[in-house]
């Protein structure tokens, strides 16, 4: 059986198409259209021209999982459009345009889609960096201990204060600590995660610079290690550089130049706050989980 799943990211629609065999889930086709939908969330409501380009891509994709053969296509949103007061004019009008159901998740039921996809056993944590918010989970041998979502994705953090020094990059890590340490408190006080793994377009873009390959290569890039201090030099390396110059760093893709300081940012305040020296990279998340669990479900 050939499944196909589209997730409507605050900064991006992406499109999995996978079926199952002993060795779990099999990865056939991965696609990915580039719409920003939460840049587009202006005084609690999403722009006409934001939800029309992303419903065209919701379209769009939908018709390429057919012609890949899948049997059924699964949809769900995330941040942009369940934090928007028309969210559901925005889920109408993309059911349409492609023939599915669409489901609006919540940012718990994201974390743990997030963990599912990413976890390797043990007392593992994950952590899924997104446009609109970040979720971390905490779990052990698939089992989730805890999961929580936080309101500072890399587009939103973006937009509250672009970072154009140094000195605005601190800030930014100084302020999403905060965050982390006053919403995050359950997680905080379980037994640390024996290790960790990120996922999400920062983790994505940090392994492909780190590795110097113009995309993330999961030959090249998959579950490789960055620690804090690489991460801590990537962000005020970046942080200091002008748009033209982040453009040509090889691995950042030029439509990330303006927000990856902030996804950054996001990360190292993880890391010190949850205690990490180090974490795993990795290319799976919310939407291996999402079809992972319906695989289980119709299998």
């Amino acid at each position: 059986m050939r499944l196909a799943c589209i997730g409507i990211g605050s900064n991006a629609i992406r499109l999995l198409i996978a079926q199952w065999s002993q060795e779990g889930l099999c990865v056939i086709r991965r696609e990915r259209r580039g719409t920003r939908l939460f840049a587009g969330l202006v005084d609690g409501a999403l722009t006409r021209q934001s939800i029309m380009s992303s419903v065209e891509a919701v379209a769009e994709l939908a018709m390429l999982a057919r012609r890949c053969g899948a049997q059924e296509i699964f949809v769900f949103a995330t941040s942009a459009v369940r934090d928007a007061s028309n969210g559901d004019e925005f889920t109408r009008l993309a059911e349409a345009a492609s023939g599915t159901h669409i489901e609006i998740i919540s940012g718990e039921q994201e974390a743990v889609l997030s963990y599912i996809g990413a976890s390797r056993g043990g007392r593992c944590g994950v952590i899924d960096i997104g446009g609109g918010s970040t979720e971390f989970t905490i779990g052990e041998e698939n089992r989730t201990l805890g999961a929580v979502s936080l309101q500072m994705g890399a587009v939103r953090m973006n937009a509250q204060t672009p970072i154009q020094s140094c000195a605005d990059y601190e800030a930014t890590v100084d302020r999403c600590m905060h965050m982390i340490r006053r919403d995050a408190q359950a997680l905080l006080s379980l037994p640390r995660a024996q290790s960790w793994v990120g996922v999400g377009g920062t983790m994505t873009t940090i392994g492909a610079m780190h590795r110097a390959v113009p995309l993330f290569d999961p030959q090249l890039c998959e579950g490789m290690c960055i620690s804090r201090t690489e991460v801590c030099a990537w962000g005020r390396r970046i942080a200091n550089m002008s748009m033209s110059d982040r453009r040509q760093i090889v691995g950042l893709m030029p439509h990330r130049a303006d927000i990856i300081p902030s996804g950054v940012a996001i990360l190292e305040a993880a890391m010190r706050v949850f205690g990490m020296e180090e974490m795993a990279l990795s290319a799976h998340g919310n939407m291996d989980g999402y079809l992972k669990k319906k695989f289980k479900e119709m299998c």
